[in-house]
């Protein structure tokens, strides 16, 4: 409807009341109106767009008080049925806990690049920041093929340059190889079989610790000496559940020293079986692991790493092995090269600094 109304300084305009349709994120009929307009004919024009915008785009354009929250929810309706259910949670809980308290309750025609730059600015200083972004980018590009916005503001904004995964401080978290002996010395001569067992294949292994919880009988060649890594244990909202590794490099199989198959035999053997079929290795969490290795090492004193630290500790042994970084990160089960390559890069560079402290011990008079 148009109607002709008389402004405030004795001027005429007119006054459009529009009915658009149905939203359908919320079920409700829409409805706008519009004023200002010179002529019955440019309002005309006006109602005209409004619809057929409403028609092609849906509620979006016609309603510019969508927030990045509002657009989060659909983006992850869709966004969960692409990806396992641990991956899912990972993310929503990187939007609940960094995007949502910054960007949630922002209208989404009005966060600027200005509003994306001071974002990105804060979080620069936190290892990993790339993550949050990368999330934060993939809303925005949807909002732009919804026709929500026309560009993406994160798109143009100017971001330091982040290492892998502040290498600095994970590869303190680790044990050199006389630290591993101590450790695992201790191990021997205190823990049960089924520790002793976990810590060396975490060792000798580099296996993330959900690979590791999710092992059963059936993945152990005793024959060639190796072990199948096909599946981990993630946690979702039903739980811990099993489900297929990290990534497709994820899926391996390694070989293994001796000493531990034959620890992993013993194991075996003496484990409670089923009537029928294979049978899983552990069965605690994964948080079972970390709280007893960390009472482990607090009652000896030792230097604390987590179990990931493992993994770093396999990874350092494989470069003083002189293992080329492609068949380190075949082991790792690494997504792409560029990850191990940054840790080696990282231990060579130690090994470097290695070489000029003995050389000055060496002529030190």
């Amino acid at each position: 409807m148009i109607e002709k109304y008389t402004k405030k300084d004795g001027t005429t305009a007119y006054r459009l009341r529009a009915y658009l349709g149905v939203d359908p994120m919320t079920g409700k009929q829409v409805r706008t109106t519009r004023q200002g307009f010179k002529t019955e004919r440019e309002a005309k024009r006006a109602e005209v767009k409004l619809i057929d915008d409403f028609q092609h785009q849906g509620a979006w354009k016609s309603n510019d008080k969508t927030t990045f929250n509002d657009v989060a929810k659909l983006w992850f309706e869709q966004y969960q049925n692409t990806v396992k259910p641990s991956t899912f949670l990972v993310n929503q809980n990187y939007y609940k806990t960094i995007l949502k308290p910054h960007l949630g309750q922002l209208q989404m025609t009005k966060i600027t690049v200005m509003i994306c730059q001071k974002f990105v600015n804060c979080l620069s200083r936190y290892s990993g920041y790339t993550l949050y972004l990368s999330l934060a980018n993939r809303i925005f590009k949807f909002a732009v093929n919804l026709g929500i916005i026309e560009n993406n503001p994160m798109s143009k904004t100017l971001r330091s340059k982040c290492t892998y995964k502040n290498v600095d401080t994970l590869t303190k978290k680790y044990y050199t190889k006389e630290e591993l002996n101590t450790f695992l010395r201790i191990v021997e001569a205190e823990e049960s079989l089924e520790m002793r067992l976990i810590y060396r294949l975490l060792s000798y292994g580099g296996f993330r610790i959900g690979e590791l919880i999710a092992l059963k009988d059936t993945d152990f060649d005793f024959r060639n000496n190796t072990i199948s890594i096909t599946k981990t244990i993630a946690y979702t909202k039903e739980g811990w559940a099993v489900q297929s590794p990290k990534t497709k490099k994820s899926n391996r199989t390694i070989s293994m020293d001796a000493e531990t198959m034959s620890l992993a035999k013993l194991y075996i053997k003496q484990s409670i079986k089923p009537l029928h079929g294979s049978f899983k290795l552990f069965n605690f969490a994964c948080d079972t692991v970390r709280k007893r290795l960390d009472k482990f090492i607090l009652k000896h004193g030792l230097k604390r790493i987590t179990p990931h630290g493992f993994r770093h500790t396999h990874a350092s042994l494989l470069f003083e092995a002189g293992v080329p970084a492609k068949i380190a990160q075949e082991r790792l089960g690494h997504a792409k090269i560029a990850i191990t390559m940054d840790l080696y890069t990282h231990l060579s560079k130690k090994s470097k600094d290695d070489v000029a402290d003995k050389l000055a011990e060496l002529v030190a008079v």
